[in-house]
């Protein structure tokens, strides 16, 4: 193993540590923040979860996300704030804390295998949009499918610059 192997190893080590280092602070932070701004917090809370909660309204709506899944997940957000009532003070062993936890479980169980977001298919070389709506799926689905293909049509690949540069000699 050369010295230049041995020094990227340590440079990805100390890039991780410092990863790792940044997030506990941004944490430590946060926690911070949450103590010293009890009834602040409390509201964000409250409202980020309607924002989550009309987010899900409207995946049902423009999507097509299942009905009951949907219902399932709303009911899950409206447990979790059973747990504002007591803020910041949460007992460990409350019916609305065990509950929520058991929740969290459950939805992301039900929810993570069929709603996946897309990944780009290279066998789909059709670039209209309109065309791509037609084909099925939800409005998120397919805008990030035609996001990720034109983005592969922008950035050339590797094997593409390789023969351009190749075929540019030849013709000289």
């Amino acid at each position: 193993m050369s010295l230049l192997h041995l020094l990227s190893y340590g440079a990805a080590l100390l890039a991780f540590l410092f990863v790792v280092l940044s997030l506990a602070c941004g944490l430590y932070y946060l926690a911070e923040f949450v103590e010293e701004y009890t009834v602040l917090t409390r509201k964000i809370i409250k409202n980020v979860t309607g924002v989550v909660v009309a987010i899900h309204i409207l995946l049902w709506m423009f999507d097509d996300f299942p009905f009951w899944r949907i219902i399932f997940s709303v009911m899950c957000h409206g447990v979790y704030t059973l747990n504002l009532k007591t803020f910041p003070f949460i007992s460990l062993t409350s019916i609305q804390f065990i509950a929520s936890c058991v929740l969290v479980l459950i939805d992301h169980f039900l929810c993570a295998n069929d709603n996946a977001l897309p990944s780009y298919d290279p066998n789909i070389h059709n670039t209209d949009f309109a065309l791509i709506r037609n084909k099925g799926g939800g409005i998120l689905k397919n805008l990030l499918n035609f996001v990720l293909q034109k983005k592969d049509e922008l950035i050339p690949m590797a094997s593409d610059v390789s023969s351009s540069a190749l075929h540019s000699r030849k013709s000289l």
